[in-house]
């Protein structure tokens, strides 16, 4: 049974906004994209040895610096945190401001706000402006920091947000599982495409993702789509489907096993399983037809079989 604990979530504009007050406070620092298996470590660490006190997780609303994607968006990052019996989740918005504030202003009007009594992170935490504070500067400035390695004994490499996103642009999805913790998920709404899908007898739901989602390597993937609160099998295609009309740029459209009805304008997510194959120009459309109808034969008894 999944107990789901309340957590106070905070989103600090300015930083009058720092919730004052919370005694033995163990704060969590870190940026938490994706909240995978290493930030679930450190986090129940921290929970552990912060028993008699009030546990804060302080993180970013987007990353520092500009990168290719993200794993996650924020209402899913707050859900996973809500699930790991976080207190006080401190989200800043990162406005240039506070992109351009220094690590020694950082610590001097931001940390020292929350007067911590204990400070949890990863040993590459990186803060301030150009990422010049570091660990070894918040040992200098508070009593007790303590850093945790990312480990686990199912990954040899070591566990990062970027490793993960590296596996994804490479389509492993699957051994980014293993890092996850949980399949790989993209969350958007359904569009309209070319509606090429009903012309070959199977329709496909068009996702525009919410967020900048890191994008898996164009291909065909067994997923689960998650509508509402119903979850069905899918095959998924990420690419410019060459064979019909090629576009200039890739899109994900998901066929939804069992599914019949009108999702234009809903929001759904995507759950990523394992990449099945990767994306054919086809001589014809009875080719593609004829593949596709083996996708899904493969997909349903890929998930009867695993899970």
């Amino acid at each position: 049974m999944l107990i789901i604990f309340f957590m106070e979530v905070i989103y600090l504009k300015d930083f009058s906004d720092i919730k004052q007050g919370i005694s033995d406070l163990g704060l969590v620092l870190g940026f938490f994209d994706g909240v995978h298996i290493g930030h679930m470590q450190l986090i129940n660490y921290a929970r552990q040895n912060t028993k008699k006190g009030s546990l804060g997780v302080f993180t970013f609303d987007k990353p520092l610096k500009s990168i290719e994607g993200c794993l996650m968006n924020n209402d899913d990052k707050i859900e996973a945190m809500r699930k790991l019996d976080v207190d006080y989740l401190f989200i800043v918005e990162c406005d240039d401001n506070f992109k351009q504030m220094s690590y020694v202003k950082f610590v001097d009007t931001v940390l020292k706000a929350f007067n911590p009594a204990k400070i949890f992170c990863g040993p590459d935490f990186r803060f301030g402006y150009e990422a010049k504070g570091d660990v070894k500067y918040l040992k200098q400035r508070f009593s007790q920091v303590y850093v945790l390695s990312y480990v686990n004994d199912h990954c040899e490499n070591k566990i990062s947000s970027s490793r993960i996103k590296e596996l994804i642009k490479e389509g492993n999805v699957k051994e980014a599982t293993r890092y996850l913790g949980k399949p790989y998920k993209i969350f958007g709404g359904v569009v309209h495409g070319l509606d090429n899908g009903h012309l070959i007898g199977y329709p496909t739901a068009n996702i525009l993702p919410s967020t900048n989602y890191v994008i898996p390597e164009n291909g065909v993937y067994f997923t689960r789509t998650k509508i509402n609160d119903e979850v069905y099998n899918s095959v998924t295609n990420i690419g410019t489907h060459p064979t019909i009309e090629k576009l200039n740029k890739p899109t994900i459209e998901t066929y939804i096993i069992g599914y019949d009805g009108n999702i234009y304008g809903e929001n759904i997510s995507l759950f990523f399983y394992e990449k099945e194959r990767e994306e054919v120009k086809f001589n014809n459309i009875d080719e593609l037809k004829k593949k596709i109808a083996e996708d899904i034969e493969n997909c349903e008894n890929f998930f009867k079989y695993n899970y």
